[in-house]
């Protein structure tokens, strides 16, 4: 019984002194110019409105998915026997490239 009052005991100590040292963590790291949170800067507003804009896609092809990378529109187009991503500029509307994905071409088997 002994054992166990001084185990008790024990992990009390241990306890109380673990919560001491992140108390003390806490008040430490409060305060310090390195760990401010930055202010994010806020998103680019829009550029003048772009109206409608036409995408060439193959035909039978579907928009498969959108993703928003950065400052760019990802648009993943997949059917027709192809697979493409096409990157646009939300400001105005362009078409900043695209990608034309392909199978690879086995050599020698």
């Amino acid at each position: 019984m002994k054992a166990i009052k001084a185990l008790v005991v024990f992990m009390g100590i241990l306890l109380v002194a673990g919560l001491g040292m992140i108390g003390y963590g806490v008040a430490t790291k409060t305060g310090k110019p390195d760990m401010v949170a930055k202010p994010v800067s806020a998103a680019p507003v829009a550029g003048a409105q772009f109206g409608e804009i036409t995408i060439p896609v193959p035909a039978g092809a579907r928009l498969d998915q959108t993703l928003v990378v950065g400052q760019m529109v990802v648009l993943r187009v997949t059917g027709a026997g192809t697979e493409r991503l096409i990157v646009l500029d939300p400001a105005d509307g362009r078409i900043t490239g695209s990608f034309v994905l392909s199978p690879e071409n086995p050599k020698g088997r």
